[in-house]
């Protein structure tokens, strides 16, 4: 039998985690798009565009991950 264990998340860790796969999904969007807009055809979005764009999103990600707070902790302490 396969014991499952309950876990439990903090409002705001599940906050974070929304906003973060809203993000990378609108920073994939939008570089795909800018890559399709100089191939040809133009304007066609290709799975190679979402692997690039992918990408360059991840490093975004990791940026907003990283500041994620930090103007809240910022803000406290001052």
């Amino acid at each position: 039998m396969v014991q499952t264990q309950s876990c439990r998340i903090q409002a705001e860790a599940a906050g974070a985690l929304a906003e973060w796969k809203a993000f990378f999904a609108e920073q994939v969007a939008m570089q795909a798009k800018e890559l399709a807009k100089n191939s040809n055809p133009a304007g066609l979005i290709t799975l190679d565009h979402y692997r690039q764009a992918a990408t360059l999103a991840v490093q975004a990600l990791a940026i907003a991950v990283h500041d994620t707070g930090s103007s809240d902790e910022h803000q406290e302490a001052a």
